[in-house]
């Protein structure tokens, strides 16, 4: 059996007649996912014997409005929303007049495509998947504003109450996923927070922060509120941090080797790590440090990493951390030294009791004792700040 697909629109919203909305619900546009949606091959058949429209997808609670037509026109999937008189639901009413104020512009499209009928691309030269033909099962209006402070300054201008406010952003519970918003942003993309656990979130490419968070609530992840929640205090200064030093918009992540289990309350048992693990904890450490700064107990503690880090790869200093701390060696200068050594000591073997005259040997002695003492102090003096470089001392 082939899971239903539900994806986020952005529309143009008009209004046709009192109470009826128009809205264009899906384009042949590539969509930030990779993917495009033919829209000649929607099959509208069975949605319209129950064409009803729901908000956010939620099955428990009434539609809030009737597609009286839904039809394809020129590549658009469209539809014109009929929503249901105040006195009959008075939460319709609060949608509908944010939808017609602008506050509101996304609606979302339930749908199961034909296996048979998709075409997998590269996702670079080609769209990554491409749904040829496809059943429309649901449409739905999705609490994705206008901009980030759309529904505050509806809250503020009185169009909804504090009452409306708070049902229409509080954490909320469909068939499939758990949604828990965190901020107020404009979503620029879906990514992935952990493949592995089943959390996606709507992530703000502006402000760099997630908007909400979704948890699979479907096999084998089977999240529930409890559960996600606590996770969401749990990882949200972690997760602010990595998304602060993102530079470009994280259209895909997958943070598991940091996420905290929420599931086990045991420590989780020790395992071999990959060198491939070891580089992004340390890019991790790094971002950390970028988006946090350190007081000086934090830095004491940094330059012991450091210091640590250079006993245990045994490695030379690399020279841009030397000129940082002030030490004068260069490549060339210690390319210079190991010639000069290797010069001392040819003349050092071939120098020997066999030389005819002793006031010429004497003087040759004499210059060699001085060399082997100017190199022996400099590499004396060399060896023991490299040493003080790697910990080896103080």
């Amino acid at each position: 059996m082939v899971d239903m697909i539900r994806k986020i629109v952005t529309c143009e919203v008009k209004e046709v007649a009192d109470r009826v909305l128009e809205f264009v619900g899906s384009t042949e546009k590539q969509d930030r996912d990779g993917e495009v949606i033919i829209a000649s091959g929607w099959n509208l058949k069975n949605y319209k014997k129950n064409p009803v429209f729901r908000w956010a997808h939620r099955y428990e609670q009434p539609p809030i409005g009737k597609a009286n037509k839904v039809w394809i026109d020129n590549g658009n999937l469209k539809f014109q929303i009929e929503f249901a008189p105040k006195e009959t639901y008075e939460f319709a009413d609060t949608i509908y007049k944010l939808y017609q104020g602008g506050f509101l512009k996304a609606t979302s499209v339930g749908f199961v495509p034909d296996p048979e009928a998709i075409i997998e691309g590269d996702g670079e030269k080609t769209p990554r998947r491409t749904y040829n033909k496809q059943e429309l099962l649901e449409l739905s209006g999705v609490p994705v504003p206008s901009n980030p402070d759309a529904l505050v300054q509806a809250r503020d201008d009185g169009l909804i109450t504090i009452k409306e406010f708070e049902a229409i952003t509080k954490p909320e519970e469909t068939d499939d996923w758990i949604r828990i918003p965190v901020a107020e942003c404009d979503v620029t993309a879906t990514i992935d927070i952990s493949k592995k656990e089943g959390i996606k979130a709507l992530y703000c490419g502006k402000e760099k922060k997630v908007r909400t968070y979704m948890f699979d609530r479907r096999e084998p992840y089977n999240w529930t509120m409890e559960r996600a929640k606590k996770w969401v205090e749990d990882h949200k200064g972690k997760m602010d941090a990595i998304l602060n030093s993102t530079e470009n918009e994280p259209e895909s992540l997958d943070f598991d080797f940091l996420l905290i289990e929420v599931s086990e309350p045991e420590l989780p048992k020790r395992r071999e790590y990959s060198q491939a693990e070891i580089m992004d904890e340390l890019d991790y450490l790094i971002k950390l440090i970028e988006g946090e700064g350190m007081n000086e107990e934090v830095k004491e503690d940094a330059w012991n990493l450091v210091r640590e880090i250079m006993r245990l790869t045994g490695d030379e200093i690399p020279d841009d951390i030397l000129a940082k701390v002030g030490a004068v060696l260069s490549s060339k200068n210690k390319d210079n030294l190991k010639r000069a050594q290797s010069l001392i000591q040819s003349v050092l073997d071939s120098a020997g009791p066999e030389t005819e005259s002793v006031s010429f040997a004497k003087s040759t002695d004499e210059a060699i004792a001085e060399a082997r003492e100017i190199a022996e102090a400099v590499a004396k003096e060399i060896q023991l700040q490299m040493d003080k470089m790697q910990g080896k001392v103080i």
